[in-house]
């Protein structure tokens, strides 16, 4: 390695030879770490490193290889605006079956406390990780729903919920738990019954404790008979004679797995059952924005008030913006000063208005704009001609979140607008929002102000009662003491969450609108119109 041995060294690119003091500087560094021992590697893109003779070394170039295709939607595990789109798996059955013991085992390593004391899993613990075949999973490990009292109780509400936000359940059976005979099978059937309602995909594994299993055998007893009668007064089907999916035509994939989970082979099988089921069970999932033309302009109005984050845009509009530059479409974003543009004051007020509109004309014919819920006060109006016809298609960022993250439901909340209509004294309304931030006194939040504000002035002050929701806790057990639920567009929980808020409130009963929705629609039917025009005509039609 002495100064001789490096003071010349060839790089072929191009047919040409470099000296020392003429190599590119990405070369003599390269000589310079091997001088003082360090085994590393620094090559230019598009070319090729490899060991010759005696501490020295060679490039050959070669073309850049080609930028990698465009990813398709089903290939991004990240969704738009960077958020994970991730599959839920839940874990669920009695205490002690082995529910824990199976997450460990897909997840390899100890994400879970598994202790023969019954109740060990107190809370419902999540764990993130990646199938090959599925990419981006999350898994729950729930408690047992077969603990007493009052803190039982609490933990079976949880794990319920759990189920509802699953896209595949694991139900976790001992079918020796209660000694010779068969365990009753009430918390099993729960289970199954609330996974079928929700159309949830289905895996019951049998877990087989060998020491339990040989003492049954012993005297007599038939495991696999056992697991049989268990498995078609569960499902109503028959096991096939291999592990795997069960008979059935046109109804809900239920597979089944029996193994004993102390062994050291659960893992494979499991992840590859599941794998399996989500096979069945994937369906088109609704894009954020309908399709729109390459090279189009998309006009984001977005205003930003005192709980505006900074240093970065709320994840609605971070969403929309990246959906939309992915498909080649550009945007024009835009701050408008809402106060400004509700001033008393007519000077300033048309001052914003021109700047609004000419920003907007100048970008010529629009194919869509969509703005904060908050301002569709100000943007209606003023995106209509003189005659009162649109100049562009509207629509707002929590509309498009909540068709978005309900897989294409707007419609049940276009529906609750009826209930809207229908308000009276002594209803009761529960606000929910997704998102858990400190509200600012000083700020005319949506959820907590202008919403009961503007209830208020179409029904009366005082006549109807308001409760609020924040995060990602939801009154599932309560929602029938409910007239109406008007719900955010939902951008800081999962798909799977938001489903379960819908169909909960939907199952008691209870009415259920959005933010984007209700605002549009108190500022005028035509206004609600307008939001809604971009993304069904039948949407359209029910609301007629």
């Amino acid at each position: 390695s002495s100064h001789s041995m490096l003071s010349r060294v060839f790089v072929a690119s191009g047919g040409v030879s470099y000296g020392w003091n003429t190599l590119p500087r990405v070369a003599r560094t390269l000589v310079a770490w091997k001088k003082w021992g360090r085994d590393r590697s620094v090559v230019q893109p598009g070319q090729r490193c490899y060991r010759q003779q005696r501490g020295t070394r060679a490039f050959t170039t070669s073309a850049p290889p080609p930028p990698p295709p465009r990813p398709t939607k089903s290939s991004m595990s990240a969704g738009p605006g960077g958020v994970v789109q991730r599959k839920n798996i839940g874990f669920f059955g009695r205490m002690n079956v082995g529910k824990s013991t199976l997450m460990n085992a897909i997840t390899q390593q100890e994400t879970s406390i598994v202790d023969s004391k019954p109740g060990t899993t107190a809370d419902t613990k999540i764990a993130l990780m990646e199938f090959h075949a599925l990419g981006p999973v999350k898994l729950f490990d729930t408690a047992g729903l077969d603990e007493e009292g009052t803190l039982g109780d609490k933990k079976r509400r949880k794990t319920m919920q759990a189920i509802k936000e699953a896209d595949v359940a694991l139900l976790v059976v001992d079918p020796l738990q209660c000694g010779d005979g068969p365990a009753p099978l009430d918390v099993e059937r729960e289970v199954i019954d609330v996974a079928t309602k929700r159309k949830k995909a289905i895996l019951v594994v049998y877990n087989i404790f060998n020491d339990k299993k040989r003492a049954f055998e012993a005297r007599g007893g038939s495991l696999s008979t056992l697991c049989e009668d268990i498995h078609h007064t569960l499902t109503g089907r028959k096991m096939k004679e291999t592990q795997g999916f069960d008979t059935g035509s046109n109804e809900l994939p239920v597979a089944h797995y029996v193994v004993d989970l102390g062994g050291k082979k659960s893992e494979p099988n499991a992840v590859a059952l599941i794998e399996d089921l989500f096979r069945t069970i994937e369906g088109q999932t609704v894009p954020i924005l309908p399709h729109l033309s390459r090279n189009s302009t998309v006009f984001l109005n977005i205003p930003m008030d005192e709980e505006t984050p900074g240093g970065r845009l709320l994840r609605p509009q971070a969403m929309v913006q990246e959906h939309l530059l992915r498909d080649y479409v550009s945007t024009f974003c835009y701050r408008m000063d809402l106060a400004a543009a509700r001033s008393s004051d007519t000077q300033r007020r048309e001052a914003e208005k021109r700047r609004f509109q000419s920003n907007l004309l100048q970008l010529g014919r629009l194919p869509l704009l969509i703005t904060d819920s908050q301002a569709m006060d100000i943007v209606h109006p003023w995106t209509l001609d003189e005659e009162g016809k649109p100049l562009c298609e509207i629509t707002t960022f929590s509309v498009v979140m909540v068709n978005h993250q309900t897989n294409g439901r707007l419609m049940n909340f276009v529906d609750g607008v009826r209930k809207f209509q229908n308000l009276k004294k002594g209803d009761r309304v529960l606000i929910a929002e997704a998102c858990n931030h400190n509200r600012l006194a000083i700020c005319e939040d949506i959820g907590t102000r202008q919403i009961p504000k503007k209830i208020a002035q179409s029904v009366g002050e005082g006549a109807v009662t308001f409760e609020w929701e924040f995060g990602r806790e939801f009154p599932a057990d309560r929602l029938h003491e409910f007239s109406l639920v008007i719900h955010c567009g939902g951008c800081m929980i999962d798909r799977q969450k938001m489903v379960s808020r819908l169909d909960d409130i939907l199952e008691a009963g209870t009415h259920v609108t959005n933010y984007g929705v209700l605002l549009s629609y108190m500022q005028s039917p035509q206004a609600m119109e307008r939001v809604l025009r971009p993304w069904s005509t039948d949407i359209l039609s029910r609301h007629d």
